[in-house]
């Protein structure tokens, strides 16, 4: 299973970004502020925070030494890693008020514990890994929902449609050219019917969600490589560079090129790549 657990105690920040993957932080010392879609939050000892690859956030150090735990979920990983889509929707379905950051109170010895656990599997391996991650990914979520239930999906809210997998679907396929009728047709129902489920669950349109996928896999490639604009139109399912254009222009209110000139010049380049990259902190 491709996924990664870090423990870091680096005073380090990040400008805004975003990436493709899911992230779970977990403070244990210190205290760091996090800024996701422009609101703060200060998240101390105990401190567990969700991301999702559209959350825009950025980091940085309020009290030193600030240790943390963070978890890396890739996009095509997410079925894999945890098949519970009640568990699961903590991470996925994020609207504008979703709270981002609990505190795990009188349960953060537990959770340090798990933590910590997970580390150890990453260490050790072997063939019986997945399970311990899963098991342990269980523990830390329930004991979550308990703490925070709001941040979950109610049950009675779970659509008939199986909309983890509609949203693997979509995250393993955005380069392509996408149609709401042949994704309606895969899973059995009308488009229309498809789209007033998923919009419900996700607070998008099947479209919208793959128009976001495909820009911020545009600002990752924008940052973190020297690939033509044309040629990441092309990765990101745009076969007509001059549409690829048109809708960053709006989602960002930039051209790609001013965008890319925009982070070539700033001294913080560095952390926004890394973080593209996969290689940052929260």
């Amino acid at each position: 299973m491709s996924i990664e657990i870090r423990y870091n105690e680096t005073a380090v920040s990040h400008s805004r970004h975003t990436h493709l993957y899911y992230e779970m932080l977990y403070v244990t010392g210190g205290a760091g502020i996090i800024t996701v879609r422009d609101r703060e939050f200060l998240c101390g000892p105990g401190s567990l925070i969700f991301l999702n690859p559209f959350d825009e956030h950025a980091s940085r150090p309020y009290a030193l030494p600030y240790k943390r735990y963070y978890l890396l979920i890739p996009l095509t990983q997410m079925k894999a890693f945890h098949n519970d889509v009640l568990l699961m929707s903590v991470f996925r379905f994020h609207g504008r008020q979703f709270p981002y950051v609990m505190d795990t109170g009188p349960g953060k010895e537990r959770f340090d514990t798990y933590f910590s656990l997970l580390m150890e599997t990453q260490r050790q391996g072997g063939p019986y890994a997945d399970t311990r991650y899963e098991a342990l990914m269980t523990l830390i979520l329930t004991d979550a929902r308990s703490l925070r239930p709001e941040m979950f999906i109610p049950p009675n809210s779970l659509s008939f449609l199986p909309v983890q997998d509609i949203l693997t679907d979509l995250d393993q396929s955005f380069d392509q050219p996408f149609s709401l009728a042949l994704l309606a047709q895969r899973y059995h129902v009308s488009p229309g019917c498809l789209s007033s489920h998923f919009r419900r669950a996700v607070g998008l349109s099947p479209m919208q969600y793959v128009t976001q996928s495909r820009m911020s896999h545009a600002q990752l490639l924008l940052l973190g490589s020297e690939l033509s604009v044309s040629a990441v139109a092309r990765k990101c399912g745009y076969a007509d560079e001059s549409n690829f254009v048109r809708r960053f222009r709006q989602q960002f209110g930039m051209t790609p090129l001013q965008y890319r000139s925009g982070a070539a010049a700033s001294p913080l380049r560095q952390d926004r790549a890394a973080a593209a990259g996969g290689l940052g902190d929260a």
